[in-house]
């Protein structure tokens, strides 16, 4: 009976202590229950707030690379820009970017907003990496913009409503290392050259000969004798009469014909050809008149002449009258020539009269045997254009030299608008062995490398075209000095075709080698072709090889009109700035 009683006691006691543990569980679950959810709360308003940090910091990102990339524009496009990119990444629930009026409204939105968002211009150091501001050519762009009163969905509870986040994005440029390399072979000064009269016609007359006459102005006028600068046809005076019956004679030596005049009535005139076969012309009257070769003789050129006329004679046989001869000697002394020094180290006046006589281009422009100022430069820049036989032409407009000399000044003040840090190499293709020379290694001293591209002419020193000899002096340039973080380019300029080393085709094989060479090396290359008479296809094959870009320049309304188009060119070049952010 008691175990009974003990056994019922005993289960009552099981059952309250049950039913205590129970409430107990209960009450711990609910205060599990409620730190969750707050958990979670703050675990949801903790992972928007950073979601609406991320998508500030895009924000502040764009900015920073799209407000730098208008530096050079100055610093306030540099801010509307950077404004613009900031509005059209959302932040949170916040989109400036939907008003309809969105671009118009720019300069509005910023003064709205000039509390939230700030773009200051500056220059970053790269060894202490801070930013400092007050560059007079800055070269980063810091942007800072806050985000305010973004609602907080639980954490209400606490009496949080919202928060703030800001963030700070700063983008620079990045250092360039830059090899220019530039054609500085004979072609460059075709474009002053008479050639171009017969190779484009008429239309290019006179601004072939204004130039020439602009080159004889910059050399400073120089006389030489009795020399014109107008070029004449040599005409030889004959001995003053000495007796009443006796003639004044003039013979002017044209292009296979001769002018003759007389005081005195014509009678018979001898013509020598230069092959030494003789044509008489009789049975004149008048005092002047003009000869060529007419039948078996047509079109020879003329050596010599004897003129009857009154009662003169030469003495050299009967019906021979005075003796007048189109030579060297004679036309170095009707000009005064003969007392005066050949002003250069190469080439001499006879050497200048041989070329007016025969020369190919100077016999297609119509100035055969026409001796004076435009003909003689004309001489210096075909025949003798090289640093070392006419050393003065660096300092005249030989075209298209010139005009890349002014855009290349252009260019150095074009990289200097914004303080990048840029480096310049300089290699010239046009080496006395006919291949390249590298004129400076990598500097950032750019009035030292513009003054050496001034003092340098056309065929400075070798007339050929080594492209790929350029490009490969460019490349191990950029190989042995370039800075590990810059970004390497080359520019390549031509306004030729290849001709070395070797045939022209391998030439050509060379300078797409060269090219992909660079592709290799990551060194893009910018290649300008300049003129009707430059390989354009082969620049642009070898700008899209190595991942850069071709300029194409093939003139403007005259010959040698290329000025606008290089300069953008140069332009562009060096706008080309790759922008980095570093914060």
């Amino acid at each position: 009976m008691l175990s009974r009683a003990h056994g019922l006691l005993l289960g009552m006691l099981r059952r309250k202590g049950s039913t205590r543990r129970k409430g107990a569980i209960l009450v711990l679950s609910a205060i599990c229950m409620v730190f969750l959810m707050g958990l979670l709360a703050f675990a949801i308003d903790l992972g928007y707030i950073m979601t609406v940090q991320t998508e500030l910091k895009r924000a502040t990102d764009a900015a920073a690379l799209a407000g730098a990339s208008q530096l050079v524009q100055g610093q306030d496009a540099a801010q509307i820009e950077a404004f613009e990119f900031l509005a059209r990444n959302p932040v949170a629930t916040v989109n400036l970017a939907e008003d309809p009026n969105f671009e118009q409204n720019l300069q509005l939105l910023l003064a709205q907003h000039e509390n939230e968002f700030e773009a200051e211009a500056g220059v970053w150091d790269t060894e202490t990496r801070t930013f400092s501001t007050g560059s007079a050519y800055p070269s980063a762009l810091r942007v800072t913009a806050v985000h305010n009163n973004a609602p907080l969905f639980f954490a209400k509870v606490f009496g949080l409503d919202t928060f703030n986040v800001q963030a700070e994005s700063i983008a620079r440029f990045q250092p360039r290392d830059i090899v220019l390399v530039l054609d500085f072979s004979a072609s460059m000064n075709d474009d002053s050259e008479l050639r171009r009269i017969y190779e484009y016609g008429e239309s290019v007359r006179e601004t072939i000969e204004a130039n020439l006459l602009q080159i004889y102005q910059e050399l400073g006028s120089p006389t030489y004798g009795s020399l014109p600068f107008e070029p004449e046809y040599f005409t030889q005076v004959g001995q003053p009469p000495t007796a009443p019956n006796l003639p004044q004679i003039t013979v002017t030596f044209k292009d296979r014909e001769i002018y003759v005049t007389s005081t005195k009535d014509l009678s018979n005139v001898v013509i020598e050809y230069t092959d030494g076969s003789r044509q008489k012309f009789d049975g004149l009257s008048g005092t002047t008149g003009t000869f060529r070769g007419t039948g078996a003789y047509s079109n020879k050129k003329i050596k010599r002449c004897w003129v009857k006329s009154g009662a003169n004679s030469s003495g050299e046989g009967p019906g021979y009258g005075e003796r007048f001869e189109d030579t060297t000697e004679n036309i170095m002394a009707a000009y005064g020539l003969d007392s005066v020094p050949y002003p250069y180290p190469s080439g001499s006046w006879s050497s200048y009269i041989n070329y007016v006589k025969n020369g190919y281009y100077i016999k297609k422009a119509g100035y055969r045997k026409q001796y004076g100022m435009m003909t003689l430069i004309n001489y210096w820049l075909e025949q003798k254009p090289e640093y070392s036989q006419t050393p003065d032409l660096w300092m005249v407009s030989e075209q298209p030299v010139k005009q890349l000399k002014d855009a290349v000044g252009l260019f150095f003040d074009f990289i200097q608008e914004v303080n990048t840090n840029d480096r310049v190499g300089l290699v010239v293709y046009n080496s006395e062995d006919q291949t390249a020379l590298i004129e400076h290694h990598l500097t950032d001293n750019f009035s030292l490398v513009e003054d050496t591209v001034t003092h340098r002419q056309a065929g400075h020193y070798d007339r050929y075209t080594n492209i790929g000899a350029g490009l490969s002096d460019a490349i191990d340039e950029l190989l042995a000095n370039a800075r590990p973080g810059a970004f390497k380019m080359i520019v390549l300029m031509t306004d030729g075709r290849a001709n070395r080393p070797y045939s022209s085709s391998y030439a050509r094989s060379y300078v797409l080698n060269q090219a992909q060479r660079a592709a290799d090396n990551h060194f893009p290359i910018f290649a300008i072709s300049m003129g009707l008479g430059a390989d354009h296809s082969l620049m642009a094959d070898v700008a899209e090889i190595s991942e850069g870009r071709h300029f194409p320049i093939t003139g403007g309304a005259t010959v040698n009109d290329y000025s606008d188009d290089l300069i953008q060119a140069f332009r562009e070049i060096a706008d080309h700035r790759p922008l980095v952010l570093v914060k």
